[in-house]
């Protein structure tokens, strides 16, 4: 059996936390922080409450490596 590996687009990952639950939704890796601000105003409005906490864990692309692999998140380069 073949296993097909589709790669899905990169996204940031941001928690919106309030008192009495948290809210977990995506960016684009081209949001800025007024993207990210405006989102986040959104979801106050919404939920009726103030936000009591903000964790953000931020995606980047692979990057080049001068050898003209590319390197991957633990660090090992590919070609």
């Amino acid at each position: 059996m073949q296993r097909i590996y589709t790669e899905r687009p990169m996204q940031n990952r941001v928690m919106a936390v309030f008192e009495a639950n948290a809210l977990s939704f995506e960016l684009p890796l081209s949001a800025t922080l007024e993207d990210l601000a405006g989102r986040l105003a959104q979801l106050c409005e919404r939920h009726g409450e103030a936000l009591t906490g903000v964790s953000l864990r931020m995606s980047s692309p692979p990057r080049a490596d001068p050898s003209g692999g590319v390197i991957i998140s633990d660090g090992d380069v590919v070609t």
